[in-house]
């Protein structure tokens, strides 16, 4: 039986991917027989946790990276762990270069027998020194633990294929396995189109300039469109009767409602910064058969064009912008393509199907 430890620095509470991600992690460690033991923040707000969440560590400072370095001794309290459990793996969705360098130095100190499942989400691109530092480290630790014994994944075509030829390692692509929460339908009576840029923090990267261009726009409109968008963005987005504000954090059954009584998801994603990387909101719009509006050059953008959706891929900056969107709302063989990509992606993105490749990832 394999003992799956997860060294998660950055998580701070139940709320976003991260959490949802481990839960389903342990589900698929659950279906393998696995034991998935999660190392958390000792300030993580998180209460009444089972004995497998353990707050042992420090949180992830931000600011001052180097900072990060006083989690040696907690990380090496896990290692030492590591090192006297059978069959043991220290995975990893969670890491910066300061992370994996401390990894290293445990590595290096005990001479654990181990495995080491490294997810990265982004590529090698947008790392420090585009990625050379990690490869030196990942060089060390390969010489120690063995090649065959540090394991690349990601849940990306795009960054396999961009890793891959960097790193010089095979990369391993995993299912999204936190796509099952949306369940049930409950559809409200409404007036008008309802359009959705989700998320509590309204970071440039995730397209406010676009949105903040969309509110304009619907200040003069005579479309019976409302755009929703979380209260953090009040201070940047000019308030008319079409822009509606959220609570910041909702709670998942108010997620799962906005969601599924959206006309329109919006992610006009910045293609530098998701040209390569997933966005687990996208994949759950297409689980709850809902139509994101999306950007050109995106993983989200490629997705879209094996299932014949390239409509759905907008110019943001178009004159025409709000007439393109209400007219995806009206589109009926885009919702016909939009219910077939999601009976594929309910074969792909499952818990089931994630605990299978990592049984084959194990091997």
């Amino acid at each position: 039986m394999f003992t799956i430890y997860s060294i998660i620095p950055s998580l701070q509470n139940n709320e976003g991917h991260q959490y949802e991600y481990n839960i389903a992690f342990t589900k698929a460690a659950l279906i393998n027989g696995w034991k998935y033991i999660k190392i958390i923040p000792r300030k993580c707000s998180i209460n009444n946790l089972e004995s497998d969440w353990q707050k042992s560590i420090f949180g992830m400072e931000t600011k001052n990276k180097l900072k990060n370095l006083k989690n040696f001794i907690p990380f090496l309290k896990v290692f030492r762990k590591i090192k006297k459990t059978e069959n043991s793996v220290l995975f990893a969705e969670d890491f910066t270069i300061v992370t994996l360098f401390l990894f290293f130095i445990c590595i290096l100190l005990l001479r654990p027998e181990m495995e080491l499942w490294l997810l990265f989400r982004f590529e090698h691109d947008v790392m420090i020194k585009k990625g050379k530092p990690y490869a030196y480290i990942l060089h060390l630790i390969e010489l120690i633990l063995g090649k065959r014994n540090v394991k690349y994944l990601t849940d990306s075509e795009l960054v396999a294929k961009r890793n891959g030829s960097f790193f010089k390692r095979d990369f391993n692509v995993l299912p999204i396995p936190h796509t099952n929460s949306i369940i049930s339908r409950s559809i409200l009576k409404k007036d008008h189109l309802s359009f959705w840029w989700p998320g509590g923090l309204t970071r440039k990267e995730k397209g406010l300039i676009r949105i903040q261009r969309l509110a304009n726009l619907l200040k003069d409109t005579e479309e019976r469109a409302i755009l929703e968008v979380a209260k953090s963005a009040q201070s940047t987005i000019s308030s008319n009767s079409n822009v509606h504000f959220l609570p910041n954090n909702l709670t998942r059954e108010e997620y799962n409602e906005k969601m599924l009584n959206t006309d329109l998801l919006l992610l006009p994603y910045i293609e530098k910064s998701y040209g390569y990387r997933t966005s687990g909101i996208f994949v759950e719009a297409i689980v709850a058969g809902i139509i994101p509006a999306i950007s050109k050059d995106t993983w989200m953008a490629n997705e879209l064009k094996k299932y014949d959706l390239e409509e759905l891929i907008v110019d943001w900056e178009s004159g025409d912008l709000l007439t393109t969107l209400t007219s995806i709302c009206a589109n009926k063989k885009i919702k016909e393509k939009i219910l077939f990509m999601r009976s594929k992606y309910l074969d792909i993105h499952n818990v089931d199907n994630f605990a299978k490749k990592l049984k084959e990832i194990s091997r």
